[in-house]
């Protein structure tokens, strides 16, 4: 038996989404870190902070290298980050510590963490608006039109870099704006602080979709494409309000957001879905 029926064998077929699940395994994660690192090592050696044949050697290595999740565990347990662990295996894998030396040169694992985060979101994003414009145009959907332009409208938010460092903060600037525009991302609005506003109100943001689905489901015939909108609404708020109680704060909500976005986020792709199925 699986943990969650959205990534079970037996209920894949109701509550599935291969293509939205992907984005949030273990792998995914690793990889976008990897990326984030190899960038990062790339901006830098291009602003002389470290030598530039070490940072496209990193760079370089970041897209072929294969970093096993289960290895970050026990880094994990120590730490609470998987973020040390993972720039320890990527520097023994590629097996040059004159470079490897060189990883993750001035950063927290925040700042990774968050980066990598934000670029499977945009991807998530990406799906999420393709399945919204084929519903808009569909009889009895047209309310999700003005739905997709909030979503739009939030990316300016969510779709940001991070790197506050560890460094002097002219520097930290310095790179956080070379590494936006590698990654075709925005600076955030503050520089001294990244904001989770972004990741909270694209929970909500998804909720209202599940929500707004359910409402419109009512008007047609009842089925299991009607039943699941009807879950998956309840679902998304109840999610929505373990991700930010009153109480918590600081690494609290940062843990809290971990184990409920990723389910928010495929409840309402799994919605979409069967939405279409029923406008169809």
């Amino acid at each position: 038996m699986t943990f969650s029926p959205f990534d079970s064998p037996i209920y894949a077929t109701i509550y599935g989404d291969p293509e939205v699940r992907a984005l949030f395994t273990d792998s995914a994660e690793v990889r976008a870190m990897l990326l984030v690192e190899g960038t990062l090592a790339k901006v830098q050696g291009e602003l002389g902070l470290i030598p530039l044949d070490s940072a496209l050697y990193i760079h370089r290595a970041s897209m072929e290298v294969q970093v096993d999740p289960a290895g970050l565990a026990v880094g994990m347990a120590q730490s609470g980050s998987p973020v040390p662990a993972l720039v320890a295996a990527f520097g023994k894998a590629m097996e040059a510590p004159d470079h490897a030396k060189y990883i993750h040169y001035g950063a927290r694992s925040q700042d990774i963490l968050d980066t990598a985060l934000v670029l499977r979101l945009r991807q998530y994003l990406r799906i999420l608006d393709t399945r919204l414009e084929m519903l808009a145009d569909k009889s009895g959907f047209s309310e999700l039109a003005k739905l997709r332009q909030q979503l739009h409208a939030g990316q300016d938010k969510l779709l940001v870099v991070r790197f506050a460092g560890n460094g002097d903060i002219s520097e930290n600037t310095e790179v956080e704006a070379a590494l936006a525009q590698a990654l075709k991302l925005a600076k955030p609005a503050d520089p001294s602080d990244f904001s989770h506003e972004g990741i909270a109100d694209l929970a909500a943001m998804v909720s209202r979709i599940t929500v707004t689905l359910a409402k419109i489901a009512n008007k047609f015939t009842a089925s299991i494409n009607t039943e699941v909108l009807a879950i998956m609404a309840i679902f998304t708020d109840s999610q929505l309000a373990q991700m930010q109680p009153a109480q918590a704060q600081g690494n609290v909500t940062l843990a809290l957001e971990k184990l409920a976005l990723a389910q928010v986020c495929i409840a309402g792709s799994v919605a979409l879905k069967h939405a279409q199925t029923m406008a169809d």
